[in-house]
C-alpha cells in the first residue's frame, strides 16, 4: 500500500499527525508550484495553507485509485487559477523573491551563467500560455512526475501534454538560441 494513502486512511480514523506529515512532505512543492502560478510570495503561502485546510476538509471525497500528490496538485491549480481570477493579476518574477539554488562551492562564472539562464528561463516562461506553463513546471519542480500524472492534474490527455511539453522546450531552444545569437551580435536589450 501507497505510504500516502496509509496516511491519509490514518488521518480519516482520527490521527491528526499524520496529516501533519503529508503538509511536511508536500508544502514546499506546492508552495513552489502555486507561486509560479501566481508570482507573489505572500498570495502563494496563503493559496499553499488554503490548498491543506481543503485538503483536510475534503480528505474524505479523495479516491484511493489515483495518486494523493495528483489529486493535491489538482487543489492547488484550482486554488492558484480561482486567485488569478478573483483579483486578475500575474506578478512578473521578482529575482530576488526566488529562493537561490547556486552551490556555496561553484565559481563566479558559473553563478553568472546559471543566473542568466534562470533569467531566460524566467521570460521564456512568462511567454507561455497556462497550460503550458503549468505542464513544464510540474514536470520541472516535481522529480517523480510522470506525464500521466500531469495529465491527471490537468484533466488533459497524456499525448496532448507530451506533445505540449515537448512543443514548448523546442520553443524555449530556438528562444535561447535567438538570445544568444543576439547577445554575440552586441544586442543586449529585451
Amino acid at each position: 500500500m501507497d505510504e500516502d494513502l496509509k496516511l491519509v486512511q490514518e488521518v480519516l480514523k482520527g490521527n491528526i499527525d499524520n496529516f501533519n506529515i503529508l503538509i511536511n512532505k508536500y508544502e514546499l512543492s506546492i508552495l513552489r508550484f502555486v507561486y509560479n502560478s501566481v508570482r507573489d510570495r505572500e498570495a502563494a503561502e496563503d493559496i499553499t495553507q488554503e490548498v491543506f485546510i481543503t485538503v483536510y476538509n475534503k480528505l474524505y471525497s479523495y479516491n484511493k485509485e489515483y495518486k494523493f500528490s495528483n489529486w493535491l496538485y489538482q487543489i492547488a491549480k484550482n486554488k492558484a487559477i480561482d486567485y488569478m481570477r478573483k483579483y486578475k493579476r500575474v506578478y512578473e518574477a521578482n529575482v530576488e523573491e526566488v529562493q537561490e539554488v547556486i552551490s556555496k562551492e561553484a565559481s563566479p562564472e558559473e553563478k553568472a551563467e546559471f543566473k542568466e539562464t534562470k533569467r531566460l528561463v524566467e521570460i521564456f516562461l512568462n511567454t507561455l500560455n497556462e497550460i503550458d506553463k503549468q505542464i513544464i513546471l510540474l514536470r520541472y519542480t516535481n522529480d517523480n512526475m510522470t506525464f500521466s500524472d500531469i495529465a491527471e492534474v490537468l484533466n488533459m490527455g497524456e499525448s496532448a501534454v507530451k506533445r505540449r511539453y515537448y512543443k514548448a522546450r523546442e520553443r524555449f531552444r530556438e528562444y535561447r538560441a535567438s538570445r544568444e545569437r543576439g547577445v554575440s551580435n552586441g544586442l543586449h536589450g529585451f
